[in-house]
């Protein structure tokens, strides 16, 4: 795969490949990426300025040498990160960075300066396109929520929407499995090792009959960490239509923080399921989220109709 140099200097500055665990030189965190980015934009270049020979423009930005010599070493392991992407490609994960065309647009449109500068993926990027609904909740989610899930699924289905997810436990993997079994597709963005991830049988068909699409923002080989499931929520959010809330927990958790993450910064319609057993949900629909139950109003319906037709409180507006 042939990558844009403005695209490359995305991979060089901000991924972790080609860096070994002892490198004292770390790649940009995505606010030095921004800060990197407003820097070259006020003075009328592009990122691919990194690859010039001429470096009169970190002058210009006012760099210190140590900033310098930083930037310098990100762009000299260019060898060592085409090899291991090469790598990756041969075992089916590619690279998507802000600089190509197929980069999912709603997460370039609703997340702005939150947008991660580059994802690896594994499957068909054309899903991240289509029109979908995202389903999250608990792990521990009840029986009636667990059929309550695979009921909202199976529905969507029928309108050929795509589900987003996160691929954890409980309502995750139910409303996956659902959508799977509804010859529907998923689109999964996983907090845990995308390379682990592909070696299931399963998971290998349903990419290759093109209804998976697993997505990450972190080196394939990482493994899981709670700071990167509850940051990836707005992945999920964001890629989707609307966002239903299935079951939470009250002021805690990864569906508590993501649902009200969403309702703040607006990322899509987020509706919670209204059973008033739920606390967590009660609450959240207080805050703003949208109270839904199944009806016969089909899903894509619920979610495309304008935000005026919902009644709704923001308590984040007062």
């Amino acid at each position: 795969m042939v990558y844009s140099e403005n695209a490359m200097s995305a991979i060089l500055l901000c991924s972790y490949l080609g860096v070994k665990k002892d490198d004292p030189i770390k790649p940009f965190s995505l606010g030095e990426w921004n800060t990197f980015l407003d820097g070259i934009r006020e003075i009328g270049e592009e990122p691919s300025i990194i690859f010039s020979n001429s470096k009169d423009w970190m002058e210009r930005l006012y760099y210190s040498d140590k900033q310098k010599e930083r930037m310098a070493a990100l762009c000299l392991r260019g060898a060592c990160v085409a090899v291991e992407l090469d790598d990756l490609q041969k075992r089916g994960i590619y690279v998507v960075t802000l600089f190509d065309n197929n980069y999912p647009i709603l997460l370039r449109r609703r997340l702005k300066r939150k947008t991660p500068p580059l994802l690896f993926y594994a499957g068909n990027l054309e899903l991240a396109k289509k029109i979908g609904i995202a389903v999250v909740g608990s792990r521990n989610v009840d029986n009636a929520g667990m059929e309550f899930t695979r009921s909202l699924v199976e529905k969507a289905s029928k309108d050929r929407l795509i589900v987003y997810s996160g691929g954890a436990k409980g309502v995750d993997t139910i409303s996956e499995i659902a959508a799977l079994n509804s010859q529907g597709a998923v689109v999964s963005f996983v907090a845990d090792s995308l390379l682990n991830k592909i070696k299931k049988r399963e998971v290998m068909q349903n990419i290759a009959d093109g209804r998976l699409l697993l997505i990450s923002d972190v080196k394939p080989d990482a493994g899981f960490s709670a700071a990167r499931a509850m940051n990836r929520n707005k992945y999920i959010y964001a890629s989707a239509y609307g966002a239903f809330v299935v079951e939470s927990d009250y002021k805690k958790g990864g569906t508590w923080n993501g649902a009200l993450e969403s309702i703040r910064n607006n990322y899509t319609k987020t509706l919670v399921w209204n059973n008033s057993k739920y606390d967590g949900n009660q609450k959240l629909i207080e805050h703003g989220g949208i109270p839904f139950e199944l009806t016969e109003e089909s899903i894509y319906s619920v979610i495309t109709k304008k935000q005026a037709n919902y009644e709704q409180l923001d308590m984040f507006k007062k």
